[in-house]
């Protein structure tokens, strides 16, 4: 962990018996602190206080008892491990083992990548800790370079039960949620993630301390993501077993990854480490490229729109297309690809925007919120439907400029997964990424391949409004609109509500709910 700073004005001196002694820095779920504990015999501790708040939900409260309960049950070697927790307080927080020593992508960009012996004991440690992590019964769902620490004593892995124990809410120093650039393809589709993406996980942050490079680069996070998805992954300087091992490690099927049982045997000579296919979604017909741009339909599909009516979706894979031109173009679906000699229908590289560059220390950047409010586009006339507003109601302009001031509140800092549903009855997943105390965050649309900018205009009571900005794929989606977040009971999930309207005056709506991922 970096060298704790000064407290800051308005940070607590004490929680419980754990007096604070600095800041280790400041995560999108909470600010993590250098502490004493000064009656359970511990020593130093690491701290984090969460920003997300029980409230009076006695659910929610039980159930993050119930899986801190699992995560302090996590075998200490190789891990920090979680000592305490409390939710007796509207603030909850957890205390870990400190662990004075860097972390491996501090170690990797300040001093090179890990090689030979240095490589291997970091593979079966970091291994080691996955088997314990998920023999308790936990998912870390955030396994990254960030959060391996080189002990004195060899390799941690850090934050291992606090995404299970929020519901997918992890605290890191880096301030990154759930790092697209080491996310697994299931999670990335916004589906729930299981041992697996652990693995996936583990392979790439094996690869990064090997070269100093992600598995799948890019230019972009859209190239990245598109990668990851489609691609085939960079394994640089891996070689031999190792080498053999991440490429079962990064197969797009979860299913054909090995356990992490397994790898560990593997390193430990005990199993082959002969890789499986990789089983991607589609056959590749050739190389892929870096962005995976959208492709053009074949000439039939779908019909040019009229003059001035620029279509804000796709047609359906296999739809022969048929209806007027009014409502030929829908606002949100997937492309269509050409696979040898066939059309093939498939989603395209979904878009995940990180607030960070994830392979960087340090907080959050903040986006200027220069837009009005009001700037959502209002709907077509006459036009009505039974979907949810996203709008909230109106505030004060001096409530507004407060809100900008002060940026997005830290509790709905994180990344936020779900499936939504259209006014049109499709469903389609979206990532939402908040920065905490930023002025906007970003989303994206995967199937549709587009992503933009949630800018923050106000808070409404619990409600955030924001004002969505598609700024790439605006031939797919509609460019503007208005989007409201409301926190459910226990605040683990966020009501997603869109509003916009395309340029052939059709008004859409999008609700569903979101959790953290």
């Amino acid at each position: 962990m970096p060298a704790a700073g000064a407290l800051r004005p308005g940070d607590p001196e004490r929680l419980g018996r754990y007096r604070l002694t600095g800041r280790l820095g400041e995560g999108g779920q909470g600010a993590v602190f250098l502490a004493e504990d000064e009656g359970g015999g511990h020593g130093r501790v690491a701290v984090k206080l969460l920003h997300g708040r029980l409230g009076d939900d006695p659910e929610a409260r039980a159930r993050f008892l119930r899986e801190l309960d699992t995560a302090k049950r996590v075998a200490e070697f190789c891990t920090a491990a979680i000592l305490d927790a409390d939710a007796a307080g509207d603030r909850p927080y957890i205390v870990s083992e400190f662990v004075d020593g860097p972390s491996l992508h501090r170690v990797v960009t300040t001093e090179g990548p890990r090689t030979r012996g240095a490589l291997e004991r970091l593979a079966v440690g970091t291994a080691t800790a996955l088997v314990a992590i998920h023999r308790a019964g936990v998912v870390h769902r955030d396994f990254k370079p960030h959060n391996v620490l080189l002990g004195s004593d060899g390799p941690r892995v850090i934050d291992f039960g606090i995404a299970r124990a929020l519901d997918g809410a992890t605290i890191t120093v880096s301030g990154a949620i759930g790092t697209p650039a080491f996310m697994a393809p299931e999670q990335l589709e916004g589906l729930r993630a299981g041992p697996a993406a652990d693995v996936f996980a583990w392979a790439g942050t094996m690869v990064f301390a090997s070269s100093g490079r992600l598995p799948f680069a890019g230019d972009t996070m859209t190239a990245i993501v598109g990668r990851i998805l489609h691609g085939e992954p960079d394994l640089g300087a891996l070689s031999g077993p190792l080498r053999d091992l991440a490429v079962r490690c990064l197969a797009k099927d979860p299913a054909v990854r090995p356990p992490a049982s397994e790898v560990l045997r593997v390193l430990l000579g005990e199993a082959p480490a002969a890789p499986v296919p990789q089983a991607g979604p589609v056959p590749q017909a050739g190389p892929v490229p870096q962005a995976v741009p959208v492709p053009p339909a074949p000439q039939a599909v779908p019909v040019p729109p009229a003059p001035g009516d620029r279509p804000t979706m796709r047609m359906p894979p296999g739809a022969v297309p048929a209806a007027p031109a009014g409502e030929r173009a829908e606002r949100r679906s997937t492309a269509l690809i050409a696979v040898s000699a066939a059309v093939v229908a498939v989603a395209v590289a979904a878009v995940v925007v990180a607030v960070l560059r994830p392979w960087q220390d340090g907080g959050a950047t903040t986006a200027e919120a220069g837009t009005r409010d009001g700037d959502a586009p209002p709907a077509a006339a006459g036009e009505s439907t039974s979907a949810p507003s996203a709008r909230a109601p109106a505030s004060s302009g001096s409530s507004t400029a407060e809100s900008r001031r002060t940026g997005i509140p830290g509790r709905y800092a994180g990344t936020w997964t779900g499936r939504v549903t259209q006014n049109d009855g499709k469903v389609f997943p979206i990532t939402l990424v908040l920065p905490a105390g930023g002025g906007a965050g970003k989303v994206s649309y995967p199937l549709q391949n587009c992503s933009g900018t949630e800018t923050f205009l106000r808070r409404t009571g619990d409600t955030l409004v924001f004002r969505e900005q598609i700024t790439f794929g605006t031939e797919r989606c509609v460019d503007t609109g208005s989007v409201s977040l409301t926190p459910e009971t226990g605040g683990d999930r966020l009501m997603f509500r869109y509003s916009g309207t395309s340029p052939n005056g059709r008004r859409w709506t999008v609700a569903g709910p979101l959790s953290r991922s």
